[in-house]
């Protein structure tokens, strides 16, 4: 049975005991009563229900807790219902996450069971690390029934952050939620609802400032295979924007972020200037008239080759650009400087931009949140293209695509006055053209007596860089060659015998991106030509529509339709068509999808074409983007629909 938690704890370290400590709560005194009722909910099939939410930010916080860099508190309280018997057998342990700047401040958390009775779960929970610092609170050995409610409520200190992110929505329907931020008169907040959400209420008294909201009825988001989640679910983002201390008065910016973290990254020194210039002498590449955008590839290609990316060190080695040299190893930062000051020294101009990710949150220029921006990207204005510097299974101008196409910060310097000054703005990140990443597959049938498929295979753009890392991690052994084989080649592995695979340009080397991936394989499928008696069929669906499901439905509403990056690909299916016989169905392979507008943002085309005994099938798809809304949502349900149909089709020869 598959279990339902509501929150998963993932790369489990340690279970550490918890410390239970006193709650310290004065917002919703009312709610935590001494003999407690359950709630009347409506009639639903969700197996369970969000009662009543509510999470309190408080930016007063005690001159003890301030002196420990305590920035506020965070209060969540919470009451589950459980709607089904499966719901309550499923459901074992219940994880609170916490991020890595949150403490424990207080916790109390219990079951209300449908007779009326109350178990306090205090006794039950543990504190487990996760990865990246991450820390959860587990209630264990779960024994609830249909009816029961599960109540908690969490206290934590927060430090340092004064920006942040309150999800309101998730995969279970809400009935009821709140939430507000406290902060003193001194301290000055933007604070954003998504869209869809109603307005703020904001309120001011002697001595705070309130921020709040409340609704009924927030309905669970489902999951899908075609929109990235996190982005989608209705949430609240908060940020200081200014802080009074004293006469002094604060303010909380992009620029001074900017100023902060740009300058680490590009200031070299005297003898790190020199030590590198003889190392850039060691270099054959560099001596050769060589394009800029090819240069470019080579140097990120030749350091990523060359030096391994390793932890941070206390000592500082692995971002000083001497030592780095000296150990062929860098840590994030000292592999930025590294390349970055080599670009410079071969007069090929950068700047940096500081981004995050289509699968999480993206960056507002009106609203400061420093701890947001983990992804550095080099750019190349005079190319309008960019690296990834830390990155090592990637390579220019390709980058992980789920950074491409969103806000980012992009910091360079300029002279004014004889003074070095940071400029700042926001732009989006660059994306290489959609032709770039290209698949194309031929397939040739030997004959119909002869089930033997001749398969070429070429990859381009980001499936390269994907075969490539797969072929230099997975691939690099026996086994795992079969593996990325068996990934990429036409037919179910089930129903095809390979005779012979060559693979070419399948891991990265001096050739760039636009120089496709290349696999050529002949391919026994016994099961793919059926002779009958007066008819010959050719399954030929899997080649022309691929293996992969796409019987999928699309995202609800106003949902977007995403895709990882923007691509196009070519099928050609050529089949010999024996004396005596005829296609029966040749209309069957003729279609034309495409979005409307004299540049489509995506399509759909295929042709069926005899010339002399050979029938040749070409198919093309096409998506220029990456976000697909309205009308263009719609043409992407049909394509899905026509490929999904062209999976199951045959071609049909019968006698003439």
């Amino acid at each position: 049975m598959k279990k339902w938690v509501l929150l998963l704890a993932v790369a489990v370290i340690a279970i550490l005991p918890l410390s239970m400590q006193a709650q310290v709560n004065s917002y919703f005194p009312e709610i935590w009563k001494d003999n407690p009722q359950l709630h009347t909910t409506p009639a639903t099939d969700a197996p369970y229900t969000i009662v009543d939410y509510r999470m309190v930010r408080d930016f007063n916080v005690s001159p003890r807790d301030k002196a420990q860099a305590t920035s506020h508190y965070k209060t969540l309280y919470k009451n589950i219902k459980v709607n089904t018997q499966r719901a309550a057998d499923s459901l074992t342990r219940l994880v609170m996450s916490m991020e890595p700047s949150e403490a424990l401040r207080g916790l109390r958390i219990r079951v209300i069971h449908p007779g009326g009775s109350v178990t306090s779960l205090n006794e039950q929970v543990r504190m487990i690390e996760m990865d990246r610092e991450r820390k959860a609170i587990v209630a264990n050995n779960l024994v609830l029934e249909a009816g029961c409610e599960i109540e908690y409520e969490l206290s934590l200190k927060v430090q340092y952050d004064y920006a942040g992110t309150d999800y309101l929505q998730s995969g279970i329907p809400c009935d009821q939620l709140s939430f507000v931020l406290i902060a003193p008169k001194t301290l000055d907040f933007v604070v954003k609802p998504s869209a869809g959400l109603p307005a703020l209420k904001d309120s001011i008294t002697d001595t705070n400032h309130y921020y709040q909201l409340n609704m009924q009825n927030m309905p669970a988001l489902p999951s899908s295979d075609l929109y990235f989640y996190l982005p989608q679910l209705k949430r609240i983002d908060f940020g200081l924007k200014q802080a009074i201390e004293g006469k002094d008065t604060v303010h909380m910016t992009w620029q001074k972020f900017g100023e902060d973290n740009y300058i680490p990254f590009v200031a070299v020194s005297k003898a790190e200037y020199k030590q590198l210039e003889k190392e850039l002498q060691k270099w054959p590449f560099l001596k050769q008239r060589i394009p800029v955008p090819q240069m470019i590839y080579l140097v990120e290609q030749f350091i990523k080759s060359n030096y391994r990316l390793v932890e941070t060190s206390e000592t500082g080695e692995t971002v000083d650009i001497i030592s780095i040299i000296r150990n062929k190893q860098a840590e994030k930062a000292g592999f930025t400087r590294l390349l970055n000051a080599v670009y410079y020294m071969l007069n090929i101009p950068t700047q940096i931009l500081f981004t995050t990710s289509r699968d999480s949150l993206l960056m507002d220029s009106q609203l400061v949140y420093r701890q947001l921006p983990t992804n550095v990207l080099l750019y190349f204005p005079g190319l309008q293209q960019a690296l990834a510097p830390t990155e090592m299974n990637t390579r220019f101008p390709c980058y992980p695509s789920l950074w491409t196409g969103i806000p980012a910060l992009r910091c360079r310097d300029t002279l004014v006055a004889g003074e070095s000054k940071v400029l700042t703005d926001f732009i989006q990140t660059p994306a290489p053209p959609y032709t770039l990443s290209n698949i194309t597959t031929e397939a040739t049938l030997r004959s119909v007596t002869d089930p033997t498929w001749e398969v070429k295979q070429s990859f381009g753009g980001y499936p390269a860089s994907n075969l490539k890392t797969a072929f230099g991690g997975t691939g690099s052994t026996p086994d795992g060659r079969l593996q990325v084989y068996n990934a990429i080649l036409p037919f179910e592995p089930s129903i095809r015998k390979p005779t012979e695979v060559k693979a070419e340009n399948e891991v990265f080397n001096n050739r760039s991106l636009d120089k496709p991936v290349l696999l050529n394989s002949t391919l026994l499928t016994t099961s793919s030509v059926e002779n009958k008696n007066n008819s010959i069929v050719i399954h030929v669906g899997p080649l022309l529509g691929g293996n992969m499901p796409v019987d999928i439905p699309l995202p609800p509403g106003d949902l977007p339709v995403q895709i990882t990056f923007p691509y196009y690909q070519e099928k050609r299916v050529i089949v010999p068509v024996p004396a005596g016989y005829k296609v029966a169905n040749k209309g069957d392979f003729s279609a034309e999808i495409s979005d409307k507008g004299a540049d489509p943002a995506l399509g759909f085309k295929m042709r069926c074409e005899q010339d002399g005994n050979q029938l040749r099938i070409f198919v093309l798809e096409w998506y220029k983007q990456t976000d697909f809304s309205g009308s263009s949502k719609a043409v992407f349900g049909q394509l899905l629909e026509r490929i999904h149909t062209l999976q199951q089709q045959d071609l049909i020869l019968v006698k003439e």
